[in-house]
């Protein structure tokens, strides 16, 4: 599940619309393994006093599934604009509560364009390219990118102690059902080159400032991980989505 978090994006900006003006949220995300309820994801964007932004995700497996999977996964982002620019600032990985926990702390030190990196084993640094973005923040420049109508998406990305290439890409649009009813999407996935059968693939609702009403993870294992929206607050919903007859069971309960 921790490999399903990190691929979560969460919000995308609306055509026209400035990446300053992304609004503090909360979003509730009900999670299913193979079509089983599995456990909730939840975001949330928050602005700090000194005008710097934190971008802050959390799992943790429900039901059944807890006695299997207790880890309570988290990951935090500081970052702020330089211009129309993002810049991390700050990013922390923490899994806890099962079997073998992780830490993983990056500081970005763009003075001096060193990362330095600490898992509380073996602390170490690398050169910064310019541009270079954390796992979590990519989510803020991708919304940025889609206001200014690209369809593509190439990222450097900090993932651990090595530097990563994430190329996103639209692929068309799609009517999403979710346990608030049906709305219009984009479809994205995030492209992987040769055999490799991981897949991800998300709807962003242009109504909910491109918000992921939904996302799919294929492992390579052939287990898929899904996740529907199913509770929001600081994106207005009012008139967003179409009520529909008789909502799927399998969604789960719905909570406003």
């Amino acid at each position: 599940m921790k490999r399903f978090v990190s691929t979560l994006f969460l919000l995308l900006l609306p055509l026209g619309l400035l990446a300053q003006e992304i609004p503090d949220f909360s979003a509730n995300y009900l999670v299913k393994l193979n079509g089983l309820q599995a456990g909730e994801l939840k975001r949330r964007l928050s602005t700090n006093e000194d005008g710097s932004r934190q971008f802050k995700s959390s799992t943790k497996a429900k039901g059944v599934f807890s006695f299997f999977k207790p880890d309570l996964v988290e990951e935090t982002s500081t970052w702020k604009f330089l211009g129309s620019q993002v810049r991390p600032q700050h990013y922390l990985y923490e899994r806890t509560g099962g079997k073998k926990d992780k830490y993983m702390s990056l500081n970005f030190d763009w003075q001096t364009n060193q990362l330095y990196i600490d898992d509380k084993k073996q602390p170490w640094q690398l050169n910064l390219e310019h541009g270079t973005l954390d796992k979590l923040v990519y989510q803020i420049a991708l919304m940025s990118d889609l206001a200014d109508e690209k369809t593509t998406f190439n990222y450097r990305i900090a993932d651990g102690g090595k530097l990563k290439n994430y190329d996103i890409r639209i692929v068309g649009k799609e009517v999403i059902t979710t346990p608030r009813g049906k709305i219009d999407t984009i479809k994205l996935i995030r492209y992987r080159e040769g055999k490799n059968k991981r897949q991800t693939t998300l709807w962003c609702a242009p109504k909910l400032n491109y918000l992921p009403v939904q996302l799919e993870h294929t492992e390579k294992s052939g287990s898929v991980f899904t996740a529907v929206l199913r509770r929001l607050k600081g994106i207005p919903t009012e008139n967003v989505f179409i009520p529909v007859k008789s909502k799927p069971s399998n969604y789960g309960q719905v909570i406003n």
